[in-house]
């Protein structure tokens, strides 16, 4: 093991509870010696042993109030208002990270009755962002096409340092957009959904774990399922496949970007009232009203009421975080017990 030296495991935070890793130093010493000689006593650096260390651990506690200070991260899908990418850009903010917000900011040609932000609502929360102490870069781009991706990537790290945080949000289906029975909807639509939800996904985590490896830094990259990617769901047959798709998706990306330091998770919301479903009470109208949502909710939600945006944005914010240091590979679901397996 070249010249690691055995010591004593630390009982702090940081330590590894499973043993040592020993990791043989040939880094230069910040206090001017180098790893193969003992510097003289009176320049020894004060600072813990890092050769020893859980790889994916700090030996430093992280501030409470900034735990995520320094680093950079980007949230696709970011700008919709009540949505869960706002949500979480804003979770991010409070955390300390400085954010790089991805949006295509426009209505899609072909499903103009889609739900998307505009460029003045991706301005509007640049501008709350900016409030919160973070620094902000904005890029405009289709997460289905790969050139758009790729120059948005390379713009925002350009502007705040390589990303290491990744919130895959964009995504959805609805009227026009992958919505109704399997056996009416056309082709065209299918697809798009299959690459808005998948591809998007793959492209944006892609562009973003090439450059934390070329950067050697370890990064974690969340991606949004659903419960729908665990079970199926009439009229949402498309959505269903791109959402079970992103969950394969996610454990093997997992397994081949471990060895680089990269966790990759997903999280699986349940019904949640964002302007994608339910602006202006359509969900609510969907099921008859309001007496026809109470019952549906005491049918099919344990925990008796629809989920918001910043829930499932405090899930992705904690799978971003050095708290799930040890998890990667997971759908976790978030939906209030509609969905258990």
């Amino acid at each position: 093991m070249g010249r690691g030296r055995l010591r004593a495991p630390q009982q702090a935070a940081g330590a590894c509870p499973g043993g040592l890793i020993v990791i043989p130093d040939h880094r230069p010493r910040l206090d001017g010696g180098d790893s193969a000689h003992h510097p003289p006593p009176d320049r020894i650096d004060p600072r813990p042993d890092r050769r020893y260390v859980c790889l994916m651990s700090s030996t430093e506690p992280l501030s409470p109030l900034s735990p995520l200070a320094g680093k950079v991260a980007l949230v696709t899908g970011a700008a919709r208002p009540r949505g869960i990418g706002r949500a979480t850009a804003v979770q991010l903010a409070r955390s300390g990270a400085d954010i790089a917000c991805l949006d295509i900011a426009r209505p899609y040609d072909d499903a103009p009755a889609h739900g998307t932000a505009s460029a003045g609502e991706l301005d509007e929360l640049a501008a709350e962002l900016r409030g919160l102490g973070a620094r902000v870069a904005t890029a405009v781009a289709d997460v289905s096409v790969e050139d758009e991706v790729e120059n948005a990537v390379a713009q925002v790290s350009e502007e705040l340092g390589t990303v290491t945080l990744v919130a895959n949000v964009a995504g959805g289906s609805g009227p026009g957009f992958g919505l109704g029975p399997l056996l009416n909807i056309p082709v065209e639509e299918f697809r798009r959904v299959l690459d808005v939800n998948v591809i998007g996904t793959w492209l944006v985590s892609k562009a973003c774990a090439n450059r934390m490896i070329a950067a050697d830094l370890a990064g974690r990259i969340c991606n949004v399922s659903s419960q729908a990617g665990k079970r199926a769901f009439p009229f949402l047959g498309p959505y269903c496949a791109a959402k079970a798709g992103i969950i394969l998706l996610t454990q093997t990306m997992a397994t081949e970007l471990g060895p680089s330091g990269i966790s990759v998770n997903a999280v699986c919301p349940g019904t949640v009232d964002t302007n994608l479903i339910n602006k202006d009470a359509m969900f609510e109208q969907l099921m008859g009203g309001p007496e026809g949502l109470a019952a549906y909710i005491a049918r099919e939600i344990p925990l008796g009421r629809l989920q918001s945006a910043e829930e499932i944005a405090a899930a992705i914010c904690w799978l971003l975080s050095d708290d799930a240091r040890g998890v990667t590979g997971e759908a976790l679901n978030v939906s209030a017990g509609q969905t258990m397996v």
